[in-house]
């Protein structure tokens, strides 16, 4: 049976939202889907979303997708060629549009776009931040004491099984990260599923 929870959210989904999805991705193709895999192995395209991988698309064959990116994410051509990009997000963090100054720090502008709008891409830093310690301080000169004779120490003739390791510290050459899961960010580029499609068949628990 169709699953009504996904035909759902394909018809109230406002065209150019973006999710995470969790299951594996199939490259479109023009032959039916193995049925015997799981619905999440199929082409996404049939359910009316795609990757977010900065393909180019042509404008006239996904009016509704170019009316809400336009040039954002690039874009070339002129007349009935126009070509559009998808946003490419492999590899990164989305972020919400904030108006402070940190939020438009180190931003890279979308083509035809703000510092602090959509599109915008910003590098990786690190926050500037401050360490405090205690600094020993050194023994004054006293004014008057009793001398003791030189005494010396024992040296130990083992090595002290006290010892302490240091502890393993994770380092990158390329990123400053916090703990991550991949996933595949899918944009919907459509209010119509292609072809009639109503939705993948599951079969019906017993």
């Amino acid at each position: 049976m169709s699953n009504p929870n996904f035909n759902l959210i394909s018809v109230s989904a406002p065209v150019g939202s973006i999710i995470a999805f969790a299951g594996k991705i199939a490259k479109y193709s023009n032959s039916d889907s193995n049925t015997n895999e799981p619905f999440t192995t199929q082409p996404i395209e049939a359910f009316g979303w795609m990757v977010c991988d900065g393909s180019a698309l042509i404008a006239s064959e996904y009016p509704e997708l170019y009316a809400t990116l336009g040039d954002l994410y690039g874009t070339s051509g002129s007349g009935n060629s126009i070509t559009f990009n998808l946003p490419d997000l492999r590899g990164q963090f989305l972020r919400g549009i904030g108006e402070d100054s940190a939020s438009t720090e180190n931003r890279t502008t979308a083509p035809n776009g703000q510092a602090n709008g959509v599109g915008s891409t910003q590098t990786d830093a690190l926050q500037t931040h401050v360490h405090t310690y205690n600094e020993p301080a050194g023994a004054g000169p006293g004014n008057s004491g009793a001398a003791f004779a030189a005494i010396k120490p024992d040296v130990p003739t083992s090595t002290p099984t006290n010892e302490s390791s240091q502890p393993t510290v994770k380092v990158s050459q390329l990123e400053t990260r916090p703990t991550n899961v991949f996933v595949n960010y899918l944009i919907k580029y459509t209010y119509k599923l292609p072809g009639g499609f109503t939705g993948p068949n599951l079969q019906s628990e017993s």
